[in-house]
């Protein structure tokens, strides 16, 4: 048994956020992360003769996040802002996507309206179920599931409202050689603090008392603190006992976990397509069909010919179980769908494949948090430390405007350290 002053569980962006601000105050500190490669939901894989790597996890950055800037600019990371023309496609052809802008301003009215929150579903029910606004019901039901990867009949729409406020026409960035770059230098800051990031550590218990844990892997390290940070994702937290990748806490803390499972967690698939030619208009930016996977992006205002699919929200139930090689071939088939070429056409052109099912992933069970209208508060609940020995941190616990980024990651990361200082 190793005796360490503060043990954090996860070494994603919350994790080694609060791992830096701890050492940087003379904090003994050792992360404990599952797989052999920190990051987290950030998962890059390098592209030869690319700009960017394959981002199979987190891609963008969303508006205004302002600590990501911060620790950007003091990297000497640069970023740019995405580019390029929305399309629709329909029956294998690409037309210029028109705005259903026209029933925002009654949509955001009705929402002002509401005295009691309700789910998005519900609240569509309620104002708009006359025959005119079908095909807009259609358009906000689309939009959630696919950015926010929540279910409509769960989602709050009062939570919806604030992001819609925030969001009107924001800009979107990516990374120059991506999120794994900034992950790099945390994570070598943090080396060079004396932070010990053991990996291959899958915890599996936590016995605890007030001033007091020990975690236990399945490898049978043992680690013991005065306190620690779990950081892993919602969806472990979520898992029932004894199922693999669990974790189990001893005593257990049934309101936190009470919390938990009434939070919303998304699930994502996303599959990335490198072929040897470009075969889309030269200033597309995304592609929107109503295809197995619906969404797609190019890399503008880089012109590399690679295609990134894009599926989420209760839509990815249908393939939870299906492999690489399965969700390649769906794919294939949505953009045979899309841009009229045959499969065969298209795989004579392909050069690479990837793809990520992260409900399939033992460490993440889904990809980012939503709020439900069961427990619109659950953030903080979860957040709150218990008995200043044990603290819960990442995009799940993070109150605030940038629900689910990694910036929510970065920011709940920091909070987190800062609570434990003055505990």
């Amino acid at each position: 048994m190793t005796n360490e002053r503060i043990l954090i569980i996860g070494a994603g962006a919350a994790g080694l956020m609060a791992a830096r601000m701890l050492a940087q105050s003379g904090k003994h500190v050792t992360v404990l992360e599952a797989k052999e490669l920190t990051g987290g939901r950030i998962l890059d894989y390098s592209s030869k003769g690319n700009s960017q790597p394959f981002m199979l996890g987190a891609e963008f950055i969303h508006g205004n996040a302002e600590l990501t800037f911060s620790l950007l600019d003091e990297a000497g990371i640069a970023f740019k802002s995405i580019s390029g023309k929305n399309y629709n496609a329909v029956k294998g052809k690409l037309t210029e996507f028109e705005s259903d802008r026209d029933f925002w301003p009654e949509l955001m009215e009705k929402l002002e309206l509401l005295q009691e929150d309700v789910s998005l579903a519900k609240f569509l029910d309620l104002y708009f179920s006359d025959k005119k606004y079908n095909a807009f019901r259609a358009s906000v039901l689309r939009f959630v599931e696919g950015y926010d990867a929540a279910d409509a009949n769960k989602v709050s729409s009062l939570s919806l409202k604030k992001e819609w406020e925030l969001d009107d026409e924001q800009q979107q960035f990516r990374i120059e050689g991506g999120y794994s770059r900034l992950i790099k230098y945390l994570e070598e800051d943090n080396i060079a603090k004396g932070v010990s990031i053991l990996t291959g550590k899958v915890i599996s218990h936590f016995n605890w008392s007030r001033g007091f844990v020990e975690a236990i892997a399945v490898d049978g390290s043992r680690y013991a603190g005065r306190k620690v940070i779990i950081t892993v994702p919602l969806g472990v937290l979520q898992m029932k006992e004894g199922d693999l990748g669990s974790i189990t806490l001893n005593p257990p803390l049934p309101i936190r976990m009470g919390a938990v499972r009434f939070m919303g967690f998304g699930s994502v698939i996303k599959v990335i397509l490198q072929f040897k030619k470009a075969f889309w208009p030269e200033d597309a930016g995304f592609i929107f069909a109503k295809e197995a996977i619906p969404v797609w992006w190019t890399q503008a205002p880089n012109s590399e010919p690679v295609l990134t699919g894009w599926l989420a929200g209760p839509g990815t139930e249908k393939y939870k179980d299906a492999d690489e090689t399965a969700l390649v071939q769906i794919a294939l088939k949505s953009l045979s769908g899309i841009f009229s070429k045959s499969i065969t056409e298209l795989k004579a052109d392909l050069l690479v494949s990837f793809s990520c099912n992260w409900v399939n992933n033992p460490f993440s069970k889904g990809a980012y948090t939503y709020i439900t209208v069961e427990e619109p508060n659950a953030a903080v609940v979860l957040s709150n430390p218990v008995q200043g020995t044990l603290y819960f941190s990442g995009e799940a616990t993070y109150n605030g405007p940038h629900v689910g980024t990694v910036e929510a990651a970065l920011v709940s990361g920091k909070e987190v350290a800062e609570r434990v200082m003055l505990g």
